[in-house]
């Protein structure tokens, strides 16, 4: 039986593209998050500021929303596997930057607003190629599995890479945690040369303008409501309720008193919820149920987060934000996975640079909002009331669910 569970996750490694991909990008994601637990902390001692946790953690989604689009496109005109290769290589540019002012101890909140925002600007580059390469480097069948088991990936490394970060900069300095994860972005890009992608992963740029092709990716959400109501559903949840992971500092730093080990903690809280709940879709294996679980877990995601807010106790947070990472992944790579497997190809660049705009977008004003009505409130209230309008947003959309599964079940066979 549990060799059974796990022959979804095992046939998506016989996709050598994918194996080998997963290799570089696992060592990277640790590096990734050390260092944006870094930056967290920088932020707090250099400010002790919520509203500049909450500015600097807008600094770097905000440009999901404006960047990322443009780059959608991009990666349905051009060459997918080359443009993450120079994506990557200026991620690696910025983290040595980074290090070097934290080394020479010329960092202030304001340049590292500053690098964080070009950060931002990269990584929102990225993302539409990420998640349009993914179902280039599996079958059509191991879709499912890949997709929940890139996400089980990136929340090991959310665990890993904070908990590893901690003691390197309780240890040493954040400047070695930067650093890292600038050594480990070489990694993948020496992985991608040994990836080999099927011709019709290039695409010829068509004549129309970059304009119309992003009009293109709205309109083909629009005719299709289901999908539609998707992307609003989960652009509601990013909004009120992914926030509260990019303001965890100052939690520790206000409520708690802590430092960078509590801090690690709770992150890595985070990412064993996320880390349990994409292992249990990666032996999923198909789609069916998808639906039902992301409603039942915007709800848990919900409740969680009211209790996290509302008390002072380190090891019950712990645990609270364990749920709140689970239930939060269910959601987020559910319907991910759902709207990667029923979109055409020739269109997954653009409805995907979309997805993130707007559900890894939408935190960058959430946390903007919560950040400042914190910094003059406190960070209870804010958050209650944050979990409460995601509350709204679920119900409003319960009766949309038979259609979107109706949809998606017939658009993923």
């Amino acid at each position: 039986m549990t060799a059974g569970k796990f022959s979804a996750l095992r046939s998506a490694f016989s996709n050598r593209n994918y194996a080998i991909y997963m290799g570089g990008n696992c060592i990277s994601l640790i590096g990734y998050w050390m260092q944006r637990l870094a930056v967290g902390w920088l932020t707090w001692e250099t400010s002790h500021s919520e509203f500049w946790v909450g500015a600097v953690a807008f600094a770097e989604i905000c440009p999901l929303i404006f960047v990322g689009p443009f780059f959608g496109v991009y990666s349905d005109r051009f060459d997918r596997k080359i443009l993450a290769i120079i994506i990557q290589t200026l991620m690696t540019v910025q983290a040595f930057i980074l290090f070097a002012y934290i080394w020479l101890d010329m960092l202030s909140i304001g340049v590292l607003f500053t690098l964080t925002l070009v950060e931002g600007v990269i990584q929102a580059a990225y993302q539409p190629v990420r998640l349009a390469l993914i179902p280039n480097l599996v079958r059509k069948t191991d879709l499912v599995a890949a997709a929940a088991f890139t996400a089980v990936s990136f929340n090991v490394a959310r665990f890993l890479g904070p908990a590893i970060a901690g003691v390197v900069i309780s240890l040493y300095s954040p400047a070695w945690a930067v650093l890292f994860n600038a050594v480990t972005y070489l990694l993948i890009i020496f992985a991608w040369y040994f990836i080999k992608l099927p011709p019709t992963v290039e695409t010829a740029a068509p004549k129309q303008s970059l304009l119309r092709d992003m009009r293109d990716g709205m309109t083909y959400i629009q005719a299709r409501p289901a999908l539609f109501s998707m992307f609003l559903m989960m652009t509601i949840v990013a909004l009120f309720a992914r926030p509260l992971t990019y303001l965890l500092t100052a939690f520790v730093g206000a409520v708690y008193k802590a430092g960078p080990e509590t801090l690690a903690l709770f992150t890595s809280a985070v990412g064993v919820g996320a880390v349990v709940a994409g292992l249990l879709l990666s032996m999923h294996g198909h789609t069916k149920g998808l639906i039902r679980n992301i409603m039942l877990n915007t709800l848990s995601t919900v409740i969680c987060m009211m209790s996290f807010a509302s008390i002072d106790n380190i090891w019950l947070a712990a645990v609270l934000l364990f749920g709140f990472g689970y239930s939060l992944t269910v959601c987020t790579v559910s319907s991910q996975t759902l709207v990667q497997t029923c979109v055409d190809d020739a269109m997954r660049g653009r409805v995907l640079s979309l997805w993130v705009a707007f559900t890894r977008g939408a935190p960058a004003l959430g946390v903007l909002v919560i950040g400042w009505f914190s910094n003059h409130f406190g960070l209870m209230w804010p958050n209650v009331v944050a979990a409460l309008l995601c509350l709204c947003g679920m119900l409003l959309m319960v009766k949309q669910r038979k259609a979107m599964r109706l949809f998606f079940e017939k658009n993923t066979d």
